[in-house]
């Protein structure tokens, strides 16, 4: 069988590739993390080799990849059930990104870690050569060509998990196609988050290789819903909200709460159980003023969270300047609004969907299938303007029955999502002793 396309495989590694390293090499001069990046990458293959030199030979390897912080925080799940269920393979962590080497530097379950070189055929060939893995999974959608050919040539077996293929991807554009088509099927099997994607990925690759698994972030979610303490519940406490319907706000941005507070601010009006908590992406004092003031000029009282001695004061909203905590805050929601579709992208909806919670967001959604499913199944409410996020409140507001059915969508489609950790670890192991 022939490994690759001489055609892709030329064209990326003398066309593709120079290209993406001159962009780099230009990129750090006006952007710290690239810099930071390349900096880092600086004798990855001396600390590959100590690495290697002090895993015995009877442990095998497995390379786990992830771009950064966010596709970490889904492969978290797999690294405790490898350790479960393979106890003897060596765990190496590969990140492409510095936001991801920092919280893999400090993670449990994993033997050793590092950056995934520069996908040029030299540097992938030589991190392949040096670890001798004996399997290489991908997370969510950071998949590299030369890697894979590499692994190929090899016979390592290579996953892609949590693997996604969004409606507007440009994988599948007339061009990029074709090499996408070439590398990805060189891959041993692809678990995807759900029918839809597998159906775009089927362009790509064998539908053979295909499998609907989910998505290991659920899996993750729901663990970190389990492990929130009872200290970290004092920081609320849900007497503070007797008697309110609390709407949280998670991960805004300014054009969000530009939405948001003045539909707020008129539905408080009519009905005074209403009470807002706004957890701003980035929480920084010019932010957090701009909030205060915005928030005056609809004549709402407001109090930030770090100002809170043991008792919430007569006020509308509640201003968290604190990270790490937006989490646990939708347990004493009603609703939930989620940031970042007016923007980039909305960010994470699985945490208030663990809580049953029916939620709002703004327009870009795509790029999340488990916003796309929640909108499709009602369990999330898209919003395009201060109108229609009223509108939308006020229905839950007047018609209770509809509200607990978009919550019960909500978390249906958590307990439906669980359990993809376990397949990825069983394919692993299959995979891994057909080889052997």
């Amino acid at each position: 069988m022939r490994r690759y396309h001489p055609f892709w495989f030329s064209f990326y590694n003398f066309v593709i590739i120079p290209a993406l390293f001159l962009g780099a090499q230009i990129a750090r001069f006006f952007n710290s993390k690239v810099n930071e990046g390349i900096k880092g990458r600086r004798g990855l293959f001396r600390r590959l080799k100590e690495i290697k030199a002090g895993i015995p030979a009877t442990r095998k390897i497995v390379v786990i990849h992830c771009a950064s912080a966010g596709e970490f925080e889904a492969a978290r799940p797999i690294l405790s059930a490898i350790r479960r269920v393979l106890p003897n393979l060596h765990i190496h962590v590969t990140c492409y990104s510095p936001s991801g080497l920092r919280p893999i530097a400090k993670a449990e379950n994993l033997d050793s870690f590092s950056y995934l070189p520069f996908d040029s055929y030299y540097s992938s060939s030589r991190f392949l050569r040096t670890l001798k893995p004996a399997a290489f999974i991908f997370i969510k959608h950071d998949v590299w060509p030369n890697m894979v050919w590499g692994a190929c040539r090899r016979h390592i077996p290579c996953l892609w998990v949590n693997a996604n293929l969004h409606e507007g991807t440009k994988r599948l554009g007339l061009f990029s196609k074709g090499l996408n088509r070439s590398f990805m099927g060189q891959l041993s099997a692809i678990l995807t988050v759900d029918d839809s994607h597998a159906i775009r990925l089927a362009q790509l690759a064998s539908p053979d290789k295909i499998v609907v698994a989910g998505d290991s972030r659920y899996d993750r979610t729901v663990d970190r819903m389990k492990q929130l303490g009872a200290d970290e519940a004092k920081i609320l406490p849900t007497e503070w909200f007797k008697g309110k319907k609390v709407i949280v706000a998670g991960s805004t941005w300014g054009p969000d709460q530009r939405i948001l507070i003045p539909a707020f601010a008129r539905l408080k009006k009519e009905f005074p159980e209403l009470y807002l908590v706004l957890v701003p992406h980035e929480p920084h004092d010019d932010f957090l003023a701009d909030t205060e003031l915005y928030l005056k000029g609809f004549e709402l009282l407001s109090v930030r969270l770090s100002q809170l001695n043991g008792e919430l004061p007569r006020t509308d909203a509640l201003i968290v300047d604190r990270v790490g905590i937006l989490a646990m805050l939708y347990r004493t929601a009603w609703a939930a609004y989620v940031g970042g579709a007016f923007g980039e992208g909305v960010h994470s909806v699985l945490e208030p969907a663990v809580y049953g919670l029916p939620l709002f967001f703004g327009p870009k959604y795509y790029m999340s299938h488990e916003a796309q499913a929640l909108a499709q199944r009602g369990g999330a409410l898209p919003v395009h303007s201060s109108n229609e996020v009223e509108e939308k409140i006020r229905l839950f507001l007047k018609d209770p029955a509809t509200r607990q059915r978009a919550a019960n969508e909500s978390r249906l489609l958590v307990e439906k999502g669980c359990g993809a950790t376990e397949r990825i670890v069983t394919t692993l192991e299959r995979l891994m002793t057909r080889v052997n």
